[in-house]
């Protein structure tokens, strides 16, 4: 299984963690988790966020199982009733509109249950109790590039078993949806109707499509589960901050190698359903909401720490969506931008994730920078179940 990201930044803030173990203490006025209650932390605002945002995430999984079920469903009549054509082929020649109506829902459906993920990453992935989710749903890789990946499997209704194929979003739906996988594309066809056959216009494999939605909206129904049962601490807000922020570098990495910047010559078989910058704007707005509400206990110990950390945030999430406003009004930026870009974004959140950790030393807290996150205790197995074959309209 990938790292939990705590583990990994332990080097890089041990500078803040040493100045604020040096500086004078003040005694904090609310307590950790071990303590008694954080009377001017709003926690709770914290949790009905996070749990808002997995309630959505959750309602557009349904959304696009349906789509995927009813999707399914179709090429299973074609097949029944035509076997000696390609199913695909007769889909597209005979039920051309009605196939591109349901896959623009589809793509739809996904973009909404992503977003409402990336709005809760920073504040899911940062905290050990819930990060499993983080790495089954939308980061973690498939056992092919990494030995440490989740362990899971995910049967199709065709028998077919794919161990560890990675994660939801990225490795599974996304390709499929978006036919950058070849073997996930049923038959590439000219959505846009422009005479030719560019990047994502394609006709998803069905079984692959069917299975991966059907255990997204499983995993998603999973992980708000564990939101809503999840009581969160001051040690857990700060955890989040500290791990989330300073990930920077990665996204814009992403960033570059997706479409969005390296136009046909991208490497990466996902991201290509919005802008990898959009992402970074949903994880830096859950942890500054999570900031916004637990400010109380930093101001009660330093207030000038206070300002300045507040500031940090307001200064990271404007750069970060100040590039995405640029690139959606029609910037295309180079591979090299992007490499500055990143190293800007990563400079500046490495010293408030410092700051952060600062904060949380003279507040009292001790974060557990090699924390193990929470896992099942054994391997999930996700098993496809087909709908009966029917007409696609």
């Amino acid at each position: 299984m990938k790292k939990h990201p705590i583990a990994l930044l332990a080097s890089s803030l041990t500078l803040g963690i040493c100045l604020a173990a040096c500086a004078p203490q003040i005694a904090p006025t609310a307590a950790t988790a071990s303590g008694e209650p954080a009377a001017e932390a709003d926690l709770g605002a914290v949790k009905v966020y996070a749990a808002d945002q997995a309630a959505r995430m959750k309602a557009a999984t349904a959304a696009l199982r349906a789509g995927a079920e009813k999707y399914q469903a179709a090429i299973a009549r074609i097949k029944l009733e035509y076997p000696d054509q390609n199913p695909y082929e007769y889909l597209w020649s005979h039920h051309s509109d009605a196939a591109r109506a349901l896959l623009d829902q589809m793509r739809a459906d996904w973009l909404e249950s992503h977003t409402h993920y990336e709005l809760n990453e920073g504040i899911i992935a940062g905290i050990p109790s819930l990060a499993y989710y983080d790495g089954w749903l939308d980061a973690g890789p498939p056992a092919s590039e990494d030995p440490e990946a989740i362990q899971w499997t995910l049967i199709l209704a065709d028998g077919a078993r794919l161990e560890s194929p990675g994660n939801f979003f990225h490795n599974l739906t996304e390709p499929a949806l978006y036919g950058t996988v070849e073997k996930y594309v049923g038959l590439p066809v000219d959505l846009n109707g422009d005479g030719s056959v560019g990047v994502s216009e394609a006709l998803p494999e069905a079984e692959i499509l069917l299975a991966s939605t059907q255990g997204l909206d499983m995993a998603a129904a999973q992980a708000l589960e564990a939101v809503n049962v999840w009581e969160p601490t001051l040690d857990d807000a700060f955890m989040a901050m500290v791990t989330m922020i300073p990930t920077m570098n990665e996204y814009f990495e992403q960033w570059k190698l997706s479409a969005f910047v390296s136009g046909n010559d991208f490497e990466q078989t996902g991201f290509i359903a919005a802008s990898r910058l959009l992402d970074v704007t949903g994880i830096l707005k859950g942890l500054d909401l999570t900031y916004d509400n637990i400010r109380p206990v930093v101001g009660n110990v330093d207030v000038g720490l206070d300002a300045q950390i507040d500031s940090g945030f307001t200064d990271l999430v404007t750069y970060v969506n100040d590039l995405y406003t640029k690139e959606r009004a029609g910037t295309v930026f180079s591979p090299e931008e992007a490499d500055a870009f990143g190293t800007e974004a990563q400079d500046s959140a490495s010293a408030l994730a410092a700051l952060v950790a600062q904060a949380a030393a003279k507040a009292g807290i001790s974060l557990d920078l090699e924390a193990e996150g929470w896992s099942p205790d054994t391997p999930p197995i996700i098993e496809a179940s087909p709908l009966a074959p029917a007409a696609i309209e």
